[in-house]
This record gives structure tokens, C-alpha cells and sequence, in this order.
């Protein structure tokens, strides 16, 4: 079925850059996208009006929780955690993992999230810390369901490691290594691979998931790099999240962590380091001041950096620099990794720490933080068919009302949509063609239900967490109110 979008900004793809078209129309047929210009003669079949709206193409979340997100309950808290204890590295004791209908509501409720804040391409990560290092073997598949339900783009991943950080009883930072764990897990996540790689209409792709750096021994990433290869995925990784994380690596192996990378073969490409915040150019490396060599090897590399500002901007953690890093050659596409599922919102953390760390209001332009959203979220993924609206482009596109008195004038659509919209102006949501969100809801989904189903699950995380505390604390005590409840 041949459809027509008239809109008042449309966001056109054309000679390699987005283009402002200003009263123009989109037209898709069926997955595809066949026209983008002033008019259009040839017969449609529909007519979408957008006239007062932004059209623009779907956005490509490199980095997004697909479960409940128990972040938000750590809140201007330490990071020290409630699960850094050694009881918990080596048991498990204490990990909540969510089954059955917690996890199935889980995903539905992620992805819902995830649509309606402008994700039409979702590489997904899972947040629950797993026993035994392993990630239930039953969230990939409850993920693809939901997915398949929605309508939604998804890169599904098994999530698994091989050691896990905990603090002894002096205070010292320890591993608690199961290199069989890993392995086992490395197998899992290449079975879901084979299982899942093009499914739902090449809708449900796959990579491989080694999930934290400093828990994955060089030997094992080289296992991951040869089966990535084998089975031609990609590989995302969280990589140098944390200060102690930076400063260990050089402590056991004499490297920093991407030049331990380099060194093993692992970065290219098709590699995706999630946050890469402590580098040598970080002041807190110890490196002299400006030193940009692993920045520079990445960008030889030709591996990707996903950026998530809001969540560690949360930490009090900054890139040093989101502007600097794209400076540097390196392809840096931006995920939520934490609720909400917003992706406007997102690319306004972007642009405003990249202004705050470089002291410098022009910098982590609205242009830079929206070709991230979009194109460099492609890229990433080795696609020219999403992330743009052009001929032969995936119909992968968003409608956002500027209708609405706090949107104000608008000059620039870009800088209106990055530094004052939000998820709430989202109103339309299409994936190859298909709309996905419809006046801001999902069609099909009763969402007050939904979100009670969510709440239960959560509930239950919460208690669990503090039934499982080895020091016996409550929830109260683990994650305590901003005020005390009123009497």
C-alpha cells in the first residue's frame, strides 16, 4: 500500500547530509521508502496529514535497557552498590532475575517505552545482574515476542561474563573468575544468534554480547571476535565505564583498556564499545593532559563508541568529549541505557554535558546529536537503510506535533526538536511501514494495564533485592525516599 506524509519540516536525505525540506511530503510503499521531495503525482493510497509537524526519520537507540529498569532506584546514591559484596560474586545470592510473566511483561513494557520515545531501531541490553554470570536463558526469546508483537526493529543479544567485581572484607576491590561460565555463555549467545539472525522479516537481527570488559579475560574476547566473525555479527561491549575499571586494567596487563583491545585483535568495525569514558585523554587516567592515543586507535580502528549521556551525567560521569571524540574520527551514536526510553531527551543530554565539559556553548551542536540519534546509529550497524528518509530508505519514520504551546516558534526543527520537545510530542511511530504508535499510543495495548503488570514485577524486584541483602538491610534502607513518608 502506497502511503503520503505532507508535513511542515521533513527531514530529507540527500547529496549525504539531512536536509531541512520545508511544506514537502514522504512517500513509502509498503517497507519502503520511494519519494521525498516538494510533491508527489503518482497515485497513493492514504494521505497522513502532518501539517504543523516535524517528520523525521526513525531513530537508531544503540544502547537501550529491554527490561524494567532498576537504575532509577540507585538514584543520588554511591556506586558502591547493594551487590558488590562477596557472597554475591561468588553465589549469585541475591541476583533477581525476572521469569515468566514478570519477564514477559518486562519486555512487552521496555519496548512499548522504547517506541513511543522515537526508538524504531533498538539494540537492546538486559540490566539484571545474573547468577552465575549468565542472563536467564529465556529473556532473548521473550524479547524477540514482544518485538514480534509490537512491530519493533530489534538486535537481541546474551548477555554474558566470566568474572564479577565484589569488595572483600578489607575494603579491596576482588574478581571472582568462572571462565567456564563465560565460555558456556559465549556458546548461548552464538545458539540465539543462529536461531533469531533475520528473523521476523529481517526485522529481529542479532549480535554477540561479552557484557562488561573488565569481566570478559582476553582470552575469552578473542573466542567472542572469532565466532563474531564466523557468524558475520557484530559485537557491543561495555568498555572503561569506570575509573577503578581503567586503573585495573593497567594494573594486570600494563595497558590501558583499548590498548589492551587493539593489542588482542578485538577492535574494528564491527565493534561497539559502550560509554569508553576513562581513555587517556580523561583527567583521571594519569596520562598527560590532552593525551588522545586511544581515542586515536579506535578511530583507526574504525570501532564505534555508543554514548549514553543521561544516565552516567546521573553518576556525575562525563565524556571528555562527545564532540571531540566525533573530532577524532570516531563514530559516536547515542542510547537511553536507562528510563525513560526517550530518545529527544537523550539527544539533549548529549548536546548540553558535551557543552558543559568543553566549556563551550558550541559545542554538541543539535545537528551533531540528531545525525547521531540517526545516521551514525546506522553506521554502526554497517546499514544505509535505516536512519534516513531517502528512496530505497527503510519506511522507518517519526511524527512529532509542534502544534503544542510549549514548543514556541520554530526557526530551526532540529534545534526545536532536541532543546524543547520531548517523547510526549511523539505522535506517530512507523516501522517498514507499519504504525507502531498512533495519536502517542500503541495500537493494540492496553497501557494502564500494562503499567500495573509492571509495577507488580517491580515490586517484587525491590523486595527481593532486600530479602537477599547478606547484611540483612530493607528496602527502605537500600533505596531510601527523597523525603520521609507523611504521618
Amino acid at each position: 500500500m502506497r502511503t503520503l506524509i505532507n508535513g511542515s519540516w521533513i527531514i530529507g536525505f540527500q547529496q549525504g547530509t539531512h536536509r531541512v525540506l520545508r511544506d514537502g511530503v514522504v512517500v513509502f510503499d509498503d517497507d519502503k521508502i520511494v519519494h521525498v521531495g516538494r510533491n508527489f503525482d503518482g497515485h497513493v493510497d492514504r494521505t497522513i496529514n502532518a501539517t504543523g509537524k516535524l517528520v523525521t526519520p526513525g531513530f537508531v537507540n544503540i544502547h537501550a535497557v529491554a527490561n524494567l529498569d532498576i537504575q532509577t532506584l540507585a538514584l543520588d546514591a554511591s556506586d558502591g552498590g547493594f551487590s558488590a559484596s562477596e557472597a554475591y560474586a561468588k553465589t549469585g545470592q541475591g541476583e533477581v532475575e525476572l521469569s515468566g510473566e514478570h519477564l514477559r511483561t518486562s519486555a512487552l513494557y521496555s519496548l512499548v517505552q522504547l517506541l513511543k520515545g522515537g526508538a524504531t531501531t533498538i539494540v537492546e541490553i538486559t540490566t539484571m545482574a545474573p547468577s552465575r554470570f549468565e542472563v536467564p536463558r529465556d529473556e532473548v526469546p521473550a524479547l524477540v515476542e514482544a518485538a514480534a508483537q509490537l512491530g519493533a526493529r530489534l538486535y537481541v543479544s546474551h548477555k554474558f561474563r566470566a568474572g564479577k567485581r565484589y569488595v572483600d572484607a578489607n575494603s579491596i576491590t576482588q574478581y571472582h573468575w568462572d571462565l567456564d561460565a563465560g565460555r558456556a555463555g559465549l556458546a548461548y549467545g552464538a545458539e540465539m544468534v543462529k536461531r533469531y539472525e533475520g528473523a521476523q522479516d529481517g526485522r529481529i537481527r542479532t549480535m554477540l554480547f561479552p557484557y562488561q570488559f573488565d569481566a570478559c579475560p582476553p582470552d575469552l574476547l578473542k573466542e567472542v571476535k572469532q565466532i563474531a566473525g564466523e557468524l558475520d555479527v557484530p559485537v557491543h561491549m561495555h568498555t572503561a565505564q569506570s575509573h577503578f575499571e581503567f586503573q585495573d586494567c593497567m594494573r594486570r596487563f600494563g595497558k590501558t583498556p583499548v590498548q589492551l583491545l587493539d593489542n588482542i585483535g578485538f577492535l574494528d568495525e564491527r565493534t561497539i564499545l559502550t560509554h569508553l569514558i576513562y581513555t587517556t585523554l580523561h583527567p583521571a587516567s594519569g596520562f598527560p593532559p590532552g593525551d588522545e592515543s586511544d581515542l586515536k586507535i579506535v578511530a583507526g580502528r574504525g570501532a564505534t563508541v555508543a554514548h549514553c549521556a543521561n544516565v552516567y551525567t546521573r553518576r556525575g560521569k562525563y565524556l571528555r568529549s562527545f564532540s571531540r571524540y566525533r573530532e577524532l574520527g570516531i563514530n559516536v551514536p547515542i542510547g537511553t541505557d536507562t528510563f525513560p526510553q526517550d530518545m529527544i531527551e537523550e539527544m539533549r543530554w548529549t548536546a548540553l554535558t558535551c557543552k558543559w565539559v568543553d566549556r563551550d556553548a558550541t559545542r554538541g551542536t543539535a545537528r551533531e546529536v540528531f545525525d547521531a540519534a540517526t545516521i551514525d546509529g546506522a553506521r554502526a550497524l554497517g546499514r544505509e537503510d535505516i536512519g534516513r528518509l531517502a528512496p530505497g530508505a527503510k519506511a522507518d519514520i517519526v511524527i512529532v506535533d509542534f502544534r503544542k504551546p510549549h514548543i514556541g516558534p520554530v526557526d530551526d526543527p532540529i534545534k526545536t526538536l532536541v532543546h524543547v520537545a520531548g517523547c510526549a510530542d511523539i505522535e506517530t511511530v512507523i516501522i517498514d511501514g507499519r504504525t507502531v504508535v498512533e495519536d502517542g499510543r500503541v495500537p493494540g495495548i492496553d497501557e494502564a494495564e500494562l503499567m500495573a503488570q509492571a509495577s507488580a514485577a517491580h515490586l517484587w524486584q525491590k523486595g527481593r533485592f532486600a530479602a537477599n541483602h547478606p547484611g540483612g538491610k530493607s528496602a527502605q534502607e537500600l533505596f531510601p525516599s527523597s523525603y520521609p513518608a507523611f504521618v
